[in-house]
């Protein structure tokens, strides 16, 4: 599709194609085309930036083992599990399905086809998103194999210049290219630096050790015994996997059955501090599955110990284990938010805190050096009152950062308001305030301190703005009055002794259901607003979410009861 220019050209950059960067070109595309009578801002280029050869994001996975470095820094009890240079694996494996049904998980106006399985996997998800792309005619506007390596406030101001500088890397041809954007998406998603607990002692540890991102087959741990830490989707998934080897093969502890070579069987220990709903505590899988407590520390290994000793915190009986025989660890643990091409010394980076760390240059011995000196941390804490964009400049957005929502169509509305914004068919205020989140646990929380400092507050639970502030908050649908939602997942069964540490850190994120359709009208009535003011209509699910996808997203047991787990 091309754009007519009438006076100039609007430059976007987008980073990343998976579902996210593809709804958010299908969106700038549509809007300027359909609504090209309305703007006055001129014609549009957009340029998507996609390191791989391939669109699809997280899911475009090549199915081989993945090479990984482990690296330690014993003084500050840090350990690191990253890919190589010149390798980016995705963090898919094998056996894996989506969480989600997938007419619930599919973009507005674009299903799966009819013969989709209710729980994809893997590979239909990733061709679905590569036909998406081709439906809509993306793929002209991308880059493919191309990185983008540093993006910063242009340092001049001269007339006809643009906002932002994108420096981008061509990995095929090695060549570079400096270029100025008016607005930029970061698109890169969120789950390629994994985070492992700081733990005393781990780098003591003989075995092998990896981030789940590195887990690819199951198979491939046969006669091993194996440590899962953590049991939300990945860790529940991981030691599920693992476990369904030894049925029909084994019984639960270990006696070989119909023949097979008991130096097969795998031992599967799942570290944790509760139960959640991904826990496989139930069916045929569970009976190969030990619960322990969460790691205390580890012991060096010893002549009598060769593999060292893992000790345990207190069970419910106060009572302290170890194990000491584990020869593979592998921590489902969650991932860091990470923006290498944020450098901690470029403009606007340096005087806004996005996130909490930086990339240290030991973190990445063997891997990409060029990473060292961008942003990463556990949180995202310098986004605006929508959560969506940079606070104080809505020239650069950061769509689907929210935890516990489903991801494609929340990416599609964020794209849609994006674009309208940036098309100059919003007027917003300067200040808006988001709906009460009752999905949210954390969502009356006071402001934070920390060392003496008021840190950033994200409450979104205030149920009127603050005093001089116009009220923009648009009335909640009957549907979020009558069902006040719960936390999805729901919290352990029993209560954790602490904290899960992503969401505490996190916490202004965490959307849930039914808040994440609340959150989605109320962008919705933004647009809905503007297509009034020019005289235009609203698709209907444009201005409200689907019934059918509230009915389907409360139905929690689906996958239990079509999949067992």
């Amino acid at each position: 599709m091309t754009i007519p220019s009438k006076s100039s050209t609007t430059r976007i950059g987008i980073i990343g194609t998976g579902a996210s960067g593809l709804s958010q070109i299908q969106q700038l595309l549509e809007i300027w085309d359909q609504r090209r009578e309305d703007i006055t801002k001129g014609g549009l280029e957009v340029v998507a930036f996609e390191s791989k050869d391939d669109v699809g994001g997280v899911w475009l996975t090549d199915d081989q083992p993945k090479a990984n470095i482990r690296t330690h820094l014993p003084s500050r009890d840090e350990t690191y599990s990253y890919p190589p240079e010149g390798s980016n694996p995705s963090p898919m494996y094998q056996g894996l399905r989506t969480n989600l049904p997938h007419d619930l998980m599919s973009f507005r106006g674009y299903p799966f086809p009819e013969d989709t399985p209710v729980f994809p996997k893997q590979e239909l998800v990733q061709k679905y998103l590569q036909s998406y792309a081709e439906h809509y005619n993306l793929l002209p506007h991308i880059r493919f194999s191309t990185r983008v390596e540093r993006v910063y406030l242009n340092p001049t101001s001269d007339e006809g210049s643009k906002r932002w500088t994108i420096e981008s890397h061509d990995l095929l041809r090695d060549q570079r290219k400096t270029e100025e954007y008016d607005y930029v998406v970061v698109a890169n998603g969120h789950y390629s630096d994994g985070w492992i607990p700081p733990i005393k002692g781990l780098s003591t540890f003989p075995g092998k050790l990896i981030h789940s991102r590195f887990f690819h087959c199951a198979s491939s741990y046969a006669g091993k015994t194996v440590l899962v830490v953590g049991s939300f989707a990945s860790g529940g998934d991981i030691s599920r996997l693992l476990a369904s080897e030894n049925i029909d093969k084994f019984t639960s502890d270990g006696t070989p059955l119909n023949g097979y070579n008991k130096e097969e069987y795998i031992k599967v220990y799942v570290s944790t501090s509760g139960y959640t709903q991904y826990s496989a505590t139930e069916g045929p899988w569970a009976q190969y599955i030990k619960h322990v407590p969460l790691i205390s520390h580890l012991s060096s290994p010893t002549s009598a110990q060769p593999r060292g000793v893992i000790h345990l915190e207190e069970d419910e009986e106060g009572e302290k284990g170890e194990l000491e025989h584990v020869d593979v660890i592998i921590f489902a643990t969650g991932y860091n938010f990470m923006f290498p091409f944020f450098k901690n010394t470029d403009k606007p980076w340096n005087t806004t805190r996005l996130s909490e760390g930086v990339i240290k240059g030991e973190e990445r011995e063997g891997g990409e050096a060029w990473e060292k000196g961008g942003l990463k941390g556990q949180g995202v804490d310098g986004l605006d009152e929508t959560l969506l964009f940079l606070k104080g400049d809505r020239t650069i957005s950061f769509p689907t950062l929210s935890y516990q929502n489903v991801p494609f169509p929340l990416a599609q509305v964020q794209s849609r308001f994006t674009a309208y914004l940036w098309a100059g068919l919003l007027d917003l205020p300067e200040k808006i305030q988001l709906p009460h989140n009752p999905s949210n646990p954390y969502s009356s929380s006071v402001t934070e301190t920390k060392d003496g400092k008021a840190a950033d507050s994200f409450n979104t639970s205030s149920s009127s703005p603050p005093a001089g502030t116009p009220s923009t908050r648009a009335p909640e649908p009957e549907e979020a009055k009558e069902d006040k939602g719960s936390v999805d997942p729901p919290q352990p069964s029993v209560e954790p002794k602490k904290p899960r540490k992503v969401l505490q850190r996190i916490k202004h994120l965490v959307f849930g259901a039914p808040y994440e359709w609340t959150y989605s009208e109320f962008l919705m009535g933004f647009m809905t607003r503007s297509d009034e003011r020019y005289g235009r209509e609203t698709e209907n699910h444009w201005r409200r979410v689907e019934g059918w996808r509230r009915d389907r997203r409360e139905d929690t047991g689906l996958r239990k009861r079509m999949l067992g787990y």
